[in-house]
């Protein structure tokens, strides 16, 4: 992991930035939106721009409003109902 200020590639546009966050802020975030994320697995988290997160988050909310928060995994895979 690296820290706020750091250049990274974006795993879903390409494109190139500069981290405005740390990752304990950015890993914070991730596991209140996605309890039990391991973000240090590639199979489950990638760094994506700010852009790119909205838009992903937008569907998300909009489209499948299950794969966000407690239970996103599906039943008992997160230790909740």
């Amino acid at each position: 992991m690296s820290g706020k200020g750091d250049e990274f590639t974006c795993a879903k546009c390409g494109g190139a930035f500069t981290k405005n966050r740390s990752d304990e802020e950015v890993a914070a975030e991730a596991g209140v939106l996605f309890p039990g994320l391991d973000v240090g697995d590639p199979e489950e988290a990638a760094l994506v721009c700010d852009p790119c997160f909205w838009r992903m988050m937008a569907w998300a909310q909009a489209e499948a409003p299950e794969l966000i928060g407690p239970g996103w995994r599906g039943p008992g895979e997160d230790g909740r109902p």
